[in-house]
């Protein structure tokens, strides 16, 4: 629960907090509604376990990965104090301990207040995704999604706790945002935007760092392409080459010069089979893991176990895995999953002919292969796949129906 003094410290925070939310959607008139659901939903969940009522899955009351960030935020506050800054950026996972420690040092302990943080984050996510649906789709889709975005359950558990799912989320706003101006104006600073929110992200977490290379790639055949049509014509552009040079280059440098990523590795890792299963088989461990069956065990099982792996970490557990009552939470989650498929399926051809959302399910690809083939229980892909929902969310949109999001047939017209 805390003390009485990091408590008020903590409920001090949320007041002014609320504050200059309000004052904010103020400016933002047409959601103001949807971002104080968003909020007041957040608020409530770090109320109720701060002060003992429920004790959230992945919360900071137990012995989790929330608790250890705060324990390492203290550490680097009493420690480093400001001069934490100095390291900020160093790759070991534990930027949002660095963060919060800031706060510690300025205003004083409470893991309240760091809640608040997450809170904060995860409200702006809410907005930043009406932004980007506001920019690739219709407004009516735009509504659509930061509805979902403001009530769809782990991305608001996530946005109450301290882990690094919210800063995740974020961050790959940024980024998707910035993808979205590059194919729009095809500006150095859309592009500097998109290379910031990958960087950002590979800091919280080396995988989530993927999407960033997936759209150099798609921008590198493309340009390749283009390149080669000019070919034809005997054209050359000695500065189109060397766009292409910057492009590939990042590529090159993760493939030859041994250069680790937090939790993903080097590319000889990547390519190291024996490796490979080992991660694959890592997580089967406690009553929450994966059925025996898919643990991969021979190479020749790497493709078929990764396939029915992706269905297991999206849609799982099912009916027949529950074994008590706290899965249903999961499970219930996994019916959003396959509801959200159903209609990015719908949304097929939309999709595929905007260039920025193909580059957006391209990403949700890679993320979803590598995130399933890492895990191997319900919490793990109940986590996982939170840091990436926001695509799936972006791509449904226009196909959501306005039952699944909405309380009122008001609120989106």
């Amino acid at each position: 629960m805390g003390t009485l003094g990091s408590n008020l410290l903590g409920i001090t925070f949320l007041l002014i907090t609320f504050l200059l939310i309000l004052l904010a959607s103020n400016e933002f008139i047409k959601i103001k509604k949807i971002l104080l659901v968003a909020f007041i939903l957040r608020a409530l969940l770090v109320i109720i376990e701060q002060f003992g009522l429920v004790r959230l899955p992945d919360g900071n009351s137990i012995a989790s990965d929330a608790y250890s960030f705060v324990k390492w935020a203290k550490i680097f506050s009493d420690q480093k104090g400001l001069s934490v800054l100095i390291d900020f950026y160093v790759q070991d996972s534990k930027l949002i301990s660095r963060i919060i420690s800031i706060f510690y040092t300025l205003f004083g302990e409470s893991v309240m207040m760091a809640r608040i943080i997450s809170v904060v984050l995860g409200t702006s996510s809410v907005y930043l995704i009406y932004s980007l649906c506001l920019r690739i789709w219709n407004k009516r889709s735009a509504e659509k999604a930061a509805w979902l975005t403001a009530v769809f359950p782990s991305l608001a558990l996530y946005s109450a706790i301290t882990l690094r799912e919210v800063y995740v989320v974020f961050f790959l706003l940024i980024s998707l945002i910035g993808v979205a101006k590059y194919f729009e104006n095809k500006s150095i600073t859309s592009l500097f935007q998109v290379i910031f929110g990958f960087y950002m992200l590979s800091l919280f977490h080396g995988p989530a760092a993927l999407g960033g290379f997936v759209f150099l790639l798609y921008l590198i055949l493309d340009k390749i392409k283009f390149f080669i049509s000019k070919l034809k014509f005997f054209k050359i552009n000695l500065s189109f080459l060397g766009l292409i040079i910057i492009f590939i280059t990042p590529v090159i440098l993760f493939i030859n010069f041994n250069i680790k990523f937090p939790y993903l590795g080097s590319f000889q890792d990547l390519t190291d089979l024996t490796n490979l299963k080992q991660v694959a088989n890592y997580g089967f461990r406690g009553e929450a893991s994966y059925p025996n069956w898919l643990a991969i065990n021979e190479n020749n099982e790497l493709i078929i176990k990764t396939i029915l792996r992706v269905v297991y970490f999206l849609y799982s557990p099912f009916f027949w895995d529950i074994k008590k009552f706290s899965y249903l939470i999961g499970s219930i989650d996994g019916i959003f999953y396959f509801t959200l498929t159903i209609y990015l399926i719908m949304n097929w051809p939309n999709i595929w002919a905007n260039p920025t959302t193909r580059v957006f399910v391209l990403m949700f690809i890679v993320y979803l292969i590598v995130y399933a083939f890492g895990s191997a229980n319900f919490g793990q892909a109940f986590r996982h796949r939170s840091k990436f929902v926001v695509i799936l969310i972006i791509l449904a949109a226009p196909k959501i129906h306005k039952f699944v999001f909405s309380f009122k047939k008001h609120y989106i017209r």
